[in-house]
């Protein structure tokens, strides 16, 4: 069975969006030395995984004809991934996620910020507040000693005056393992993708009038808005980016501090099962005469 990427019938504005989805990850790719070749037999594994995943019948086993049919990969091949399907997670992946959830509530919750809701300079140890109880309150797989050390190299946190451990301004942003930096680089671009599948998904105004609050929250389209200016000097776009980056910086802080204030409240509900991403990114491209019409959004 022939495997292809672009279907004829593909509309030419969907392949003008898909080229350029693809060409910074293609980029990426060359980058790291991973060929065409390399990059197919990982291609059928997601192909699979996300058919299994997302495009299952009710009361129905998905098959292995049922994937093939969908996916355009021989049988035979799928029966051979679906044995061998794994995506096991790398220490660093798992040490960036504990890291993300230590600063989020060292920076969200009410026992771990002042009444400025700034982070508290937090003693080695002993009882809450302090850092022990807040690594040991994420996860105690590790000693919080060894975390202390860790993030002490890496300029996370600093030691003040009193030898109380103080949060960096901007943490936390991952600068000497390459595995933490794709954790949050793979994390951050499947959202934003998962949002652009979600908006583009056909839905009629018939269709969300007849349902319930609740289906009709599920369907309705995520907020997803960009800004974007060319014919600018270079100093300009920097004033942009640096006032870009305060308000960008300011809104993710507020946005986890209510986030954990809610997820306290709701630790002991039974409808507790949801989740939210809220992200933000600045691409500047400076000294460059680019093809592209003018969009201002």
């Amino acid at each position: 069975m022939t495997e292809t990427l672009v279907n004829p019938i593909i509309s030419s504005a969907f392949k003008r969006a898909l080229k350029k989805i693809l060409k910074p990850l293609i980029k990426l790719l060359l980058r790291k030395g991973i060929t065409y070749i390399s990059l197919l037999e990982a291609l059928k594994q997601i192909y699979i995984e996300v058919a299994e995943e997302s495009f299952k019948l009710d009361n129905k086993r998905l098959t292995d004809s049922r994937i093939s049919l969908l996916t355009g990969i021989h049988r035979k091949e799928v029966k051979r991934l679906r044995e061998n399907l794994q995506d096991e997670i790398s220490e660093p992946e798992i040490k960036a996620g504990i890291s993300a959830a230590i600063i989020a509530l060292w920076q969200g919750s009410a026992d771990y910020t002042d009444k400025q809701q700034k982070p508290l300079a937090l003693p080695r140890n002993g009882d809450a507040p302090s850092f022990e109880s807040l690594v040991y309150s994420i996860s105690k797989d590790k000693h919080f000693r060894s975390v202390l050390d860790d993030w002490l190299h890496q300029g996370i946190v600093r030691l003040d005056n009193k030898n109380n451990v103080c949060l960096s301004a901007e943490s936390f942003v991952p600068d000497e393992n390459e595995d933490e930096k794709m954790f949050f680089a793979g994390r951050n671009i499947h959202y934003h993708l998962e949002v652009i599948n979600h908006n583009l998904q056909p839905r009629g105004f018939m269709e969300m009038e007849n349902l319930d609050p609740q289906s009709a929250a599920k369907i309705a389209p995520m907020f997803d808005r960009s800004v974007y200016y060319k014919h600018l000097s270079d100093k300009s776009v920097h004033i942009l980016e640096q006032k870009a980056k305060e308000n960008a910086l300011n809104s993710l802080l507020e946005i986890n501090q209510l986030a954990s204030q809610l997820q306290q409240k709701d630790q002991h509900s039974e409808r507790a099962n949801s989740a939210i991403h809220f992200g933000s990114y600045i691409f500047r491209k400076l000294n460059t005469d680019s093809k592209e019409e003018s969009v201002k959004k």
